[in-house]
């Protein structure tokens, strides 16, 4: 997503400087938005409480005198809020979850309630169900909702399609099932290896892939093992072309216990795969009867049922695959996204304005 804005901005003569907060940064990521011409400038802060680093931020701040702040997740809405704010420069802070239990910090979470409801100018959700939760902590600042974008994901030749799935589950002839995430508790792998377990009592010839790295890998592959499942679940581990495994499927599921907007889910309806998903997070605004199937958490039977249904129904797959495709191209295309997001920078940045009229010309 910072890729392309910045690739949105620099069409629209808008420079963006973007300031890492971390001792670390993903070197990859860094090579792209230097390709775009964005200036990457760092001030790493050992803690949340770094004086010396933070002062030295706010100089830099005040001598670029930079239009506006936009800041990401919590560190940076508590650092950019406050530093703004010394700085004369307006702030929005963003959320990206519906849920306090991200926080492991009781202080660190007040102290981000205080700079959203104080010292931000606005907060930015990237969701309908984030914007909700952001309207409880932000006070009287206002709350703008933006839902991720998402690139439409191109179809395999059937050819090459046969040929991934050879090779992800041993046979393209089996029923593929998907799912893509940080391996963490809160993405609920365990209900979903669970009631695929369930799954493949009744679908033999099911397969489950999931793709993503994480903590918890080591753990998972211990329970495929223990349910027997060795042969019908497959671990990728980190993978850097979900989009091309996601054209191999047959349908995705979504298992967390908690979300904000998932961009993976946006991307299997991008992808038309008829999609299973808790309802936790956007999911509820995302998906409907008509491109995919709710179950409540933490629940792997009701899991397993829905996921069972759509098996055995080749053609309801297909309709709702095609109904999330469509859906995901008219709402949650990139330049729909890139249009609200000038908008919010509109109410401060007169060029974002101007730009915005020559867009709606």
């Amino acid at each position: 997503m910072q890729v392309f804005l910045a690739r949105s901005l620099r069409s629209l003569g808008i420079t963006l400087t973007l300031i890492n907060l971390s001792r670390h940064a993903d070197a990859s990521l860094v090579a792209q938005l230097e390709a775009e011409d964005v200036r990457i400038v760092s001030f790493p802060f050992r803690h949340l409480f770094s004086p010396g680093v933070f002062f030295r931020l706010v100089i830099f701040l005040r001598k670029e005198r930079f239009d506006l702040i936009h800041a990401y997740l919590t560190y940076s809405n508590i650092i950019g809020s406050i530093a703004g704010r010394i700085s004369g420069i307006p702030v929005i802070a963003s959320l990206r979850s519906a849920d306090y239990r991200q926080h492991k910090n009781a202080i660190r979470e007040r102290l981000e309630d205080f700079c959203l409801q104080n010292l931000a100018d606005r907060v930015l959700a990237n969701g309908d169900a984030v914007g909700e939760f952001a309207r409880q902590r932000s006070g009287k600042t206002p709350v703008d909702v933006i839902v991720n974008a998402v690139n439409m994901v191109p179809p395999l030749v059937e050819e090459e399609r046969n040929i991934l799935r050879g090779e992800l589950v041993g046979n393209p002839r089996r029923l593929l099932i998907m799912s893509v995430g940080r391996l963490t508790k809160p993405k609920g792998f365990f209900d979903l290896l669970d009631a695929f377990k369930i799954i493949h009592s009744a679908q033999p010839d099911a397969a489950l892939v999931i793709a993503g790295g994480g903590p918890l890998f080591e753990d998972l592959t211990r329970r495929v093992n223990e349910l027997g499942l060795d042969r019908d679940v497959f671990l990728l581990g980190q993978r850097h072309d979900i989009p091309r495994l996601l054209a191999a499927a047959d349908i995705y599921v979504n298992s967390s216990h908690r979300e904000g907007t998932p961009v993976s889910v946006l991307e299997a309806m991008s992808a038309g795969l008829a999609v299973v998903a808790t309802s936790v997070g956007e999911n509820p605004f995302l998906l409907d009867q008509s491109t995919g199937r709710l179950v409540p958490p933490g629940c792997p039977d009701q899991l397993a049922d829905a996921v069972i249904t759509l098996l055995g129904s080749p053609q309801t797959r297909m309709e709702l695959g095609q109904s999330a495709r469509a859906l995901a191209q008219k709402k949650y295309g990139q330049s729909e996204w890139r249009r609200n997001l000038l908008a919010l920078y509109a109410k401060f940045l007169p060029k974002a304005e101007e730009v915005l009229a020559r867009l709606d010309a």
